[in-house]
């Protein structure tokens, strides 16, 4: 019994120096392996630069300073055109003895403005009459509530002044306010006719002229209400 144990005493005391045999073995392998493993060849000769490619230059920077933004150029002039119509001066023509409310108000409402003179009015001259000032006609207030759209065409006796001697209403045209069909009546309410006269015989003209001397001649001309 006693040769026994001891045999297996010994076996297991072999077994733990092959153990520990191993291990150093390994280590001295790896120190081995360290120590002799072959460095990398360095090469001895410097990296040469190639400067082949062309050398970027790098100017100066210049700092700047910002100047004050010089005005706008000045706006190109329109030029004026010069008028060429003769200065005429303007006359007060006096209508106090004028009573529109005898007339009519119909076509054939004719009134006197000036005294005229004993030279026939020219029906084509060379020259027609040419406006040099307008009166706008004042639109009643009966007219303005109503909504009339009406045109009242007078022809006018334009004297050797320039001044209308005479006023005519020839026609008028009246204009349906929802289909905006017209029609030529007889006559027109609401004091048109009587605004109109007023205000065309304030027109002021350049005289016509037939053979280069001023003469009587007739201009038509139309007065919108309504437009």
């Amino acid at each position: 019994m006693e040769t026994q144990k001891y045999f297996k005493s010994d076996g297991k005391h072999e077994y733990r120096i092959r153990i520990l045999s191993s291990i150093v073995i390994v280590e001295i392998i790896a120190i081995l392996l360290f120590q002799f493993w072959p460095a990398p060849q360095e090469s001895d000769s410097p990296r040469q630069i190639d400067f082949s490619e062309d050398a970027i230059a790098l100017e100066d920077i210049v700092q700047t300073e910002q100047q004050n933004r010089p005005p706008s150029p000045p706006k190109p002039q329109v030029p004026i055109p010069e008028p060429t119509d003769e200065i005429i001066e303007e006359d007060i023509i006096e209508l106090d003895n004028l009573n529109i409310s005898e007339y009519s108000d119909s076509l054939s409402v004719a009134v006197v403005g000036s005294d005229g003179d004993e030279d026939e009015p020219v029906s084509s001259p060379q020259v027609r009459p040419q406006v040099v000032h307008i009166v706008e006609p004042t639109v009643p207030d009966a007219a303005q509530k109503a909504n009339i759209k009406a045109e009242i065409w007078v022809t006018l006796l334009v004297d050797t002044n320039g001044r209308v001697e005479e006023a005519t209403i020839n026609e008028i045209i009246l204009y349906d306010q929802q289909s905006g069909e017209k029609r030529t009546v007889q006559g027109i309410n609401y004091g048109l006719t009587e605004s109109t006269i007023n205000a065309a015989l304030q027109w002021q003209f350049r005289p016509a002229r037939n053979n280069g001397d001023p003469v009587k001649a007739y201009s038509r001309q139309v007065f919108t209400y309504g437009f």
